[in-house]
Formats: C-alpha cells, sequence, structure tokens
C-alpha cells in the first residue's frame, strides 16, 4: 500500500511536466484497479495546494485538483498523525530532508515502508523503499 509523492500529483495535472506522460500511466492504473490499495499522503495535498498558490494559481483551480485526486475511489488518503509528526522530525534530524519530504516519508514508513517517487532523495532513508514511477 505504496503513498504516492508530490511529484507525481503535480506532474499529473501540468501536461508540461517532464512526469506527465508516466504520472498519468500511473493514474490510469489506479482508476482501473491495476494498481490497488494506493495511498495519497495528506501531507502532499497541503504541499500541493502551497505550491500552486505561491505560483498565483486560483482557489478554484486548486479545489478542482483536489476533487479530481479524490474521484479515484482506489487511491485513499493517509491523514497526518502524531506519529507522523514525530516521526517527521527524527527523519529531518537524521537525512536532512525538507519538511514536507520529512512527511511524506513518515507517512509512508507509518504504512508500509514504500513510497512512489521520482525524488531519489528518499533512498537514502533504510525503512523506506521508492517505488520508481518509470518502472510500474
Amino acid at each position: 500500500m505504496p503513498i504516492l509523492e508530490l511529484d507525481l500529483l503535480i506532474a499529473f495535472v501540468n501536461k508540461a511536466d517532464k512526469h506527465h506522460n508516466v504520472a498519468d500511466r500511473v493514474f490510469r492504473r489506479i482508476g482501473n484497479n491495476k494498481l490497488k490499495n494506493i495511498y495519497v499522503a495528506v501531507s502532499a495535498l497541503l504541499e500541493y495546494e502551497l505550491v500552486h498558490k505561491s505560483k498565483g494559481y486560483e482557489e478554484d483551480e486548486i479545489k478542482e485538483d483536489l476533487n479530481l485526486f479524490g474521484r479515484y475511489p482506489n487511491l485513499r488518503e493517509a491523514p497526518i498523525t502524531t506519529y507522523i509528526l514525530v516521526r517527521a522530525v527524527e527523519l529531518r534530524r537524521t537525512y536532512n530532508l525538507t519538511y514536507f519530504d520529512s512527511l511524506h516519508a513518515a507517512t509512508a514508513i507509518s504504512i508500509d515502508g514504500k513510497i512512489i517517487s521520482t525524488d531519489v532523495v528518499y533512498d537514502e532513508i533504510p525503512e523506506l523503499k521508492r517505488i520508481d514511477p518509470y518502472k510500474i
């Protein structure tokens, strides 16, 4: 039950993104139940909103994208818990992760230790297995 990282969310809705085709393929596989029990970290949704707000996107555009992710019945949300917040602090201290990367990693660790991402920063964390979306 791996989680999707922010990079795939952004690439999926942005056709100009270099990872768009692979993100589109991953979301199609989620949509037709070929990829099952996939999670999106609520921290990734929050980061998605913040990144787009900082780039000047309108609230309605962001809302539409968030609703798009929510329409995938096989894509579950992984909430932020106290355990995740505490574990994220430990991961930031140990691996020098960004705030949101540490939340995504802690969320993945709390579920099954797997994260779908193009970001190699997760490869340094022994208890986390990064799944390269290009190999799905």
